[in-house]
């Protein structure tokens, strides 16, 4: 049988639930992807004072 899914008020007209969302693909915390942002970065300023 299929679920029957709770009903939102109309405010939430339009807006995406991300309960509904199906959870694929490569799941990162924030913090890695701050550490590896910052992490490019630095090796990008640092090649260009050594290079």
């Amino acid at each position: 049988m299929a679920q029957e899914k709770k009903r939102m008020p109309q405010t939430m007209a339009g807006l995406i639930n991300y309960s509904d969302e199906v959870e694929e693909g490569i799941n990162l915390k924030p913090e890695v992807v701050l550490a590896l942002g910052f992490g490019i970065c630095l090796i990008l300023v640092l090649s260009r004072i050594i290079f």
